[in-house]
């Protein structure tokens, strides 16, 4: 229980317990949960940068090939169609692209594939997953960088400080 004591994640903090103690870990994909749930941009922001926010923290070699994947996906995709602007009869700017975008929507596919057995909510929309990915990117991209230069987050009305993965520091509640 001490190894929780002044940690925010739980899931990490086992992880690393269980490394240390040279237990397995198994992936079980009926453990797998939806949480659905409806939020504004905002919220949508806070959540996605606090978790890996947490992420960089607990597993900063997870961390850093987010950051990369993410700004290369990015910049690549949003590059090919600014490519395409400054080039309009250019096919390599359009090939380009659309090489980029079929990797990523089949890469969102294989993720849909492997979760739709299990979860299976009416909200799970695979039109959504195969077009919407180069936001999907972007929202990445730009959680990594917030993350690079904060520690703060802010669950539940509780604002934190993550000095390290065993230690959170309370900075406010709201009342």
């Amino acid at each position: 229980m001490d190894r929780w004591r002044g940690s925010v994640s739980d899931d990490f903090t086992l992880t690393k317990v269980l490394k240390e103690a040279k237990l397995p870990i198994h992936f079980t994909p009926n453990c797998l949960v939806a949480s659905v749930g409806d939020c504004n941009f905002r919220e949508l922001l806070e959540f996605t940068t606090r978790q890996i926010k947490i992420t960089r923290v607990y597993a900063p070699h997870l961390w850093l090939p987010l950051l990369l994947g993410s700004a290369i996906f990015t910049i690549a995709f949003f590059g090919g169609l600014i490519l395409m602007g400054i080039y309009p009869h250019s096919p390599a700017a359009y090939i380009f692209t659309l090489i980029i975008f079929i990797l990523g929507a089949a890469k969102s596919l294989v993720r849909f594939i492997a979760v739709s057995d299990v979860l299976k909510p009416p909200e799970y929309d695979l039109p959504a997953h195969i077009f919407l990915w180069p936001f999907a990117s972007l929202l990445y991209l730009y959680n990594t960088i917030v993350a690079a230069f904060s520690r703060r987050i802010k669950w539940r009305g509780i604002t934190y400080e993550l000095k390290s993965a065993n230690e959170a520091v309370i900075i406010s509640r709201e009342p």
